[in-house]
């Protein structure tokens, strides 16, 4: 099924096909396999991430290491939007995500699959990053912003990417919604909850203030959020999936949300995400003061505002909302699977930090303080 082959530097890996055992024993316990191809030549996969949404595997072939990524198939066009976004990266010179060998859509395996050069390196997520640090960050993404599509390929609209300030608040206000339902309801006690639940009813004037503000921020916006100049975004702020190589450059992984969309979300994205909420909104704004906007793109700064206004309170919403999941489950009929406390716990740690850089939150007090 060569003919399904989009291929960057030659003429395809001639050991795709031998995934297919890795792949068929995907639930199995072995997490490496020694195989060989028709003329003898060794080929070392190993296994590596398995998630709901795709398979990793590192295949070391001829002296070269590979990474194979495999990608569920859904609405989202996963496969495409990686595929378009690391073609797009890799035809305009820039080196910011793994360099692409081969898209194999549509076989010889079930799932799409793009395959890359090996990388190496470790994730931002967690390091303690240093103002350079961030501005670095910050010019890595106005490259992206930068890069035009590549020639042979069909740019998607970046998923979530909203189409303006009033789809995404109301995405938000219907968080808030289903939360004030659960509550004004009175089905559940606060003493049939777990501790990281009970005093959600005592937070719903909280989370409605994060909400008041994100529709002032919208009510008092200048226009209704269209971006003039749309450019190549990530929509996908983890810093998880951002990696510093042996060389010291960054690398951006996970482009499966990838399309043209606003730079402006993008970076609120960036800023607002869970994994980086270590940094601070003053050091975000100092690193975004370099940031430069395409030529045509006159109300970037303007649209930044709100939607630096909107991420924080959709986090406070989805975070409710989970752990409002979550009471249910708790208060429901048993389950053959325990509830994972420790997740729950994470999660109410974040909407309270989300509610404290709101402002609506007082700050938890320090208690080594007094010590």
């Amino acid at each position: 099924m060569t003919e399904n082959l989009s291929v960057m530097n030659n003429p395809g890996p001639p050991w795709l096909s031998l995934l297919q055992r890795p792949y068929d024993s995907i639930f199995g316990p072995r997490n490496i396999w020694d195989l060989r191809m028709a003329d003898g030549t060794a080929v070392r996969i190993e296994r590596g991430s398995q998630g709901l949404n795709n398979n990793l595997y590192r295949v070391r072939f001829d002296g070269g290491v590979y990474t194979c990524k495999l990608f569920v198939v859904d609405e989202r066009q996963r496969a495409q939007r990686e595929w378009t976004a690391v073609r797009s990266l890799h035809d305009a010179g820039s080196r910011l995500a793994p360099e692409p060998v081969a898209y194999a859509p549509n076989g010889p395996l079930p799932q799409p699959v793009i395959v890359y050069q090996g990388v190496t390196g470790q994730s931002l997520s967690g390091q303690s990053l240093l103002a350079d640090d961030l501005a670095a960050l910050i010019e890595c993404v106005g490259q992206i912003h930068r890069t035009a599509p590549a020639a042979d390929t069909e740019p998607l609209v970046a998923w979530r990417q909203p189409e303006d300030y009033a789809s995404y608040l109301a995405e938000i206000q219907e968080f808030l919604r289903a939360l004030r339902e659960w509550v004004t309801s009175g089905q559940v006690g606060a003493a049939d909850l777990p501790n990281w639940a009970a005093d959600l009813p005592a937070l719903l004037p909280l989370i409605e203030a994060a909400m008041e503000s994100a529709e002032c921020a919208v009510a008092s916006a200048g226009d209704r959020g269209a971006c003039p100049a749309p450019a190549l975004v990530r929509v996908d702020g983890n810093l998880d999936s951002i990696v510093r190589d042996e060389d010291g450059r960054l690398l951006f992984l996970d482009w499966e949300s990838s399309g043209w969309g606003d730079p402006a979300f993008d970076l609120a994205e960036l800023c607002w995400c869970p994994r980086a909420q270590t940094i601070s909104q003053v050091q975000w704004q100092a690193a975004l003061e370099a940031y430069v906007p395409h030529p045509r793109d006159e109300t970037f700064w303007e649209r930044l505002v709100v939607y630096n206004q909107l991420l924080p309170a959709w986090w406070v919403g989805r975070s409710a909302v989970h752990l409002l999941e979550g009471a249910r489950q708790a208060v429901g009929q048993q389950r053959l699977v325990s509830i994972p406390t420790r997740l729950y716990r994470s999660v109410r740690t974040q909407l309270d930090n989300y509610l404290v850089a709101l402002g609506t939150m007082a700050p938890a007090e320090d208690a080594s303080a007094g010590e």
